[in-house]
Order: structure tokens, then sequence, then C-alpha cells
């Protein structure tokens, strides 16, 4: 579904005019895509990373992203890619519409579009992958075993941890934050959640698969336990 459209207020255009001194008119037409300069992509990347305003921020990326696709090198291009990917990826909501329009969806001759489309499609799709948390006690067998076997399932973003100090990751907020759902093992492990992380238990997606502390890593008991049980609440949108 295509993101809601988007474009750049007056204010936003006019403050970036004067702070990046790029010349600007009312009847200017695709302001940010004709006047960018490729030669002034490491400016406008700076200044994207100084500032909060996110309808400034919105406009400069326009600017960045057409920079990027006019660098007159292909390793030029592919460095500025780099460049640009965390930028899309942590502000991806923001810059939805602009990321979509240049996925050029419509367009199946990849020939037929501009070099950076396929990036763009890289990036649009890795943001529709469903972020999963699986949590054991130790992250050595139940929830290891998890991610393992759903890491490469192109719906799925999938990290593991555990509720134990001697896990081999250990459960954090920043872990849960990250997750959209997070799945556990046993109640005792939800439960601990509740207890230490109160505000991501009221306000997150967790569910309990049920699965007892019974098997070793990979499993063939455990990843079918697992495969099962996740493609259920799946199917029945539990997370």
């Amino acid at each position: 579904m295509e993101p809601t459209f988007r474009c750049g207020t007056r204010k936003a255009i006019d403050e970036l005019s004067i702070e990046l001194a790029i010349p600007y008119d009312s009847g200017m037409q695709d302001w940010s895509y004709t006047e960018g300069n490729p030669n002034d992509i490491d400016k406008y990347i700076s200044h994207y990373k100084s500032i909060t305003d996110e309808n400034k921020k919105f406009i400069l990326m326009e600017f960045i992203i057409q920079a990027t696709e006019d660098q007159g090198s292909e390793a030029l291009f592919l460095h500025y890619c780099g460049q640009i990917k965390p930028l899309l990826q942590t502000d991806f909501k923001l810059h939805e519409y602009t990321i979509h329009y240049w996925c050029c969806f419509e367009q199946e001759n990849l020939e037929d579009t501009w070099r950076i489309v396929p990036f763009m499609r890289k990036i649009w799709a890795e943001a529709q992958k469903l972020k999963l948390l699986f949590v054991c006690t130790v992250n050595r067998m139940r929830s290891a075993t998890a991610q393992q076997i759903f890491e490469k399932d192109d719906r799925f973003e999938v990290k593991s941890a555990g509720t134990d100090k001697s896990a081999n990751t250990v459960l954090s907020l920043e872990l849960l934050d990250w997750a959209e759902s997070i799945i556990v093992m046993e109640t005792h492990h939800r439960n601990y959640i509740r207890k230490h992380f109160p505000k991501i238990y009221q306000n997150k997606r967790i569910v309990c698969l049920y699965i007892p502390d019974d098997y070793d890593y990979m499993n063939a008991e455990l990843i079918d336990l697992l495969k099962h049980k996740v493609e259920d609440i799946y199917k029945r949108k539990l997370i």
C-alpha cells in the first residue's frame, strides 16, 4: 500500500535555503531534486545529522537521495548508499513516502529505472519485516534455536536473549524496545518482563509458546515445535 503523501513545508524550505546557501524562489519546481548538487552531498549529510526538525530532515533527505543518485562514479554511488542507509533505517517513518517513490514499484524492468532503485527497494523490504525477540533463560537452547531457524524467514527480523545474568545475550531494555513482538518460552519469562520492564509489558505484544527447557540446541523436536507454534501465532495475528 502506498504511504500517505508528504511534501516539504514552506518554512522548512526557506530555512534550509539560507542554512545551506541553496537558491530558492516560489517558482522553482521540484526544488529538492533540481537544486541538489552531488558535490555537496557531504554537507547535506552533515547538516542532516545536526538538525532535529522533521520537516527540514524530510526535505534534506530528498536532496541527499538525489545527490547520491547523481554521483559520477559507481564507487562514490555505493559509498553514499552506505552513508544514507542508517539514516533511512532510523527515520524510516519520516521518509516512508520518499522511499516508496524511489522504489518505482510500478516498473518491473530495473534497467529502465534509476540506479538507486534496487537499494531503496531493499530498504523498503527490510522495514516491512516484523521484528521478533525470542526469550528464554540462558539464550543457548530454545531462543537461540528460534533465532537460527527464523533469521532467514523473509517475514521476520529476529533476535534472541535470556533472562538470566549468565545468558549469552542478556535481556535488556534496548532489545525490548527494538522488538515489535516478544515471544517467550515459558510463563516465568513473561513474568520477568512484567517485573523488571513494566512499561514494556504494558505496551508490547508478549506471546508465550509454553516450551519447557527440555531440548538441546537445534534439536529436531524443538525445531518442529518452534516452527509449528510460531506459524500458528503468526496466522492468528498474535504477533
